[in-house]
């Protein structure tokens, strides 16, 4: 039961800098990665990917 709640905790705290990161909400990311722990990363790497293409437009190069 500790080793569930400290990867749920340790997710929560990497998916938070993740978003500090990439300018997105960091709260509302550390939220659901605490409640659904690592099954969050591909929805989050997805919504980043969604955020970038939104802001640079569909057929421009990010890198």
């Amino acid at each position: 039961m500790v080793l569930i709640l400290s990867v749920f905790c340790l997710s929560s705290i990497s998916v938070y800098i993740a978003a500090l990161r990439a300018g997105m909400a960091e709260k509302r990311w550390a939220l659901v990665a605490l409640c659904l722990g690592p099954l969050v990363l591909p929805l989050f790497h997805n919504h980043k990917r969604l955020t970038l293409r939104r802001a640079f437009g569909r057929f421009s190069n990010f890198f």
